[in-house]
């Protein structure tokens, strides 16, 4: 790091974990709360800062460029560094290798945002042993934190399987009535995903070694064999000779957290069982650390694979987790199971944006598949935590055992139509844009195709159905409630939404609000990818991130 003393990347991991372990020692529900808040305004003051400092580095050296261990700073005589890298295991290759750019800045926001709604909820419900659940919420946002900032291999795998430890806990401790079964469900699922990609992970190292020792990399003692950036410089050269095993181990393993069909089996009881602190932190959070391991992981190192049989396949994977989730959440009978379901759903279509990264549609494809994990990050969490306000206010999350509860309360029934009208990704929304880049991407992609995108604009009106069977059932009077069972939960629930409970919405509601604003924001992301993906350059979408001379040299030849 020569001279520059503050690393912001492993500052954005230390901020949340030493946050965590000082909660986890409060003695009293206030102390704990006052705790988590101090946490979340340090992180966002961090943050807001690496975000000044990333535009600087930006004006210096070209919106494209990425940070790296050479090349940190703007040069304007900062003291905090963008990226990081020392040696861990330099016998194995192995670094500890961080670097921060927009693109795991917004996931970075996203964790600190529904991490901090989350430990507020636990504060008004009154959860029992409250210190330690904020201290294992924290822990858990500086492992995915830390996640969307690993430039190693090893690390990163790391990370991936540290974040569920404190989850598995806080499941299996504060769970409802069925949180064994759900812990040991959820435990099996992640092992089976977690010892293949171990293997995977061995897997690329020997094939990275086998590649420098021929001399297409870094030579000597400096060869980094786990280096992200390293292995993506490798494969795109045709160097790194990867066998379709290696593919398969990551791809179950993101499958799983995703989750996709059919390795959702653990999702609909641990979402139903969990505290709903926990299940808006696993499906706003836990599914992006999907999505940044296909990022980073799948699309750069197996291009070659993904143009043929593999893309095909997980690209009509994805339709049918979409088609799937969607029909399936609308025959649930309960708040949670709705919102679960439409998780899956939008997973499938954050994965076919994914997937369609080559051809001309490719930069369209995953600026909006990055876009809608943020909308739906914040939308899940959102749905989730109005869902057990109403459950803790009314003891009920039947539709049968609900319905209008909307009459008379304005705060109530106005964030519950946000909420709708942003799944339901009407025009003007940021999840509108979200879908429209995705599906517009899938369209000019060489795996996905017209017949591709035909079929995912039609399932995406599915989300219709839940939607809008959702604020019925729960906001207004339905064919599934009784007079006297609606009359019941509305009397329990009492009057409108007080004042705490509309802030631990509210915050959610505002950033989706600003998303939609200005959607650009996965643009610029998706113009400083965190591991450089060798696609061609969707002229609708990166022709201004292109530089002068970088283009005037493209058009020459």
């Amino acid at each position: 790091m020569g001279d520059h003393a503050f690393s912001l990347p492993t500052l954005m991991i230390i901020v949340p974990a030493a946050g965590g372990l000082v909660a986890m020692s409060m003695l009293t529900r206030r102390a704990a709360a006052i705790t988590s808040l101090v946490t979340f305004l340090a992180q966002a003051l961090l943050l807001t800062v690496t975000g000044i400092q990333l535009h600087r580095f930006q004006e210096a050296f070209g919106s494209s460029a990425l940070p790296s261990c050479e090349q940190q700073v703007a040069g304007n005589g900062s003291h905090a560094v963008l990226a990081q890298c020392y040696d861990w295991f330099p016998q194995f290759g192995v670094q500890f290798h961080v670097a921060v750019g927009w693109a795991a800045l917004g996931l970075a926001a996203l964790t600190a945002l529904v991490t901090v709604s989350a430990t507020m909820f636990t504060w008004w419900a009154d959860r029992e042993r409250p210190a330690p659940m904020h201290g294992l919420l924290w822990i858990t946002a500086a492992a995915i934190t830390g996640l969307f900032v690993a430039r190693d291999l090893v690390l990163f795998y790391v990370l991936f399987e540290l974040m569920l430890v404190p989850l598995l806990i806080l499941v299996g401790v504060w769970g409802g009535e069925h949180r064994v079964k759900a812990t040991l469900t959820m435990f099996i699922y992640t092992l089976l995903g977690s010892l293949p990609m171990l293997v995977g992970v061995l897997g690329v190292g020997h094939a990275a070694n086998q590649a420098i020792a021929k001399g297409a990399g870094a030579a000597g003692d400096s060869a980094h064999t786990f280096s992200l950036p390293l292995l993506a410089d490798l494969a795109s050269n045709g160097d790194l000779h990867l066998q379709w095993w290696v593919l398969a181990s990551f791809v179950l393993a993101f499958a799983i957290k995703a989750p996709l069909i059919p390795f959702h089996g653990w999702m609909p009881l641990t979402y139903r069982t969990a505290p709903i602190e926990v299940t808006a932190v696993l499906s706003g959070l836990i599914s992006k650390a999907a999505f940044f391991g296909f990022f980073v992981i799948v699309l750069p190192l197996f291009p070659h694979l993904l143009e043929g049989g593999w893309g095909t396949a997980l690209t009509w994977g994805a339709l049918a987790t979409l088609i799937y989730g969607s029909l399936a959440a609308f025959r649930q009978p309960d708040l949670r199971g709705v919102v679960a379901y439409s998780s899956l759903a939008q997973m499938g279509l954050i994965v076919l944006g994914l997937m369609s990264f080559t051809g001309d549609g490719g930069r369209q494809a995953l600026s909006g598949a990055y876009l809608q994990t943020l909308n739906h990050g914040l939308i899940s969490a959102g749905m989730f935590l109005l869902i057990g306000i109403i459950e803790t206010r009314t003891g009920e999350r039947t539709f049968a055992r609900l319905g209008a509860l909307g009459t008379g309360r304005p705060r109530l029934l106005s964030i519950a139509l946000v909420l709708t009208m942003l799944t339901l990704a009407v025009p003007g929304a940021s999840s509108f844009a979200g879908e429209l880049l995705i599906l517009a991407g899938a369209f000019r992609g060489d795996v996905s195709g017209p017949l591709v995108a035909t079929i995912g604009a039609l399932a995406v009106v599915l989300a219709a159905m839940y939607a809008l069977r959702l604020i019925a059932g729960g906001l207004f009077s339905s064919s599934e409630t009784t007079a006297a069972d609606s009359a019941e939960a509305s009397t329990r629930f009492g009057g409108d939404l007080r004042g705490r409970e509309l802030w631990l919405v509210l915050p959610v509601v505002l950033v989706l609000l600003a998303l939609s604003v200005w959607p650009n924001v996965a643009r610029r992301a998706m113009n400083q990818p965190p591991v450089e993906i060798r696609t061609s350059a969707d002229p609708l979408v990166a022709a201004d991130a292109v530089e002068p001379s970088v283009r005037a040299s493209e058009e020459a030849e």
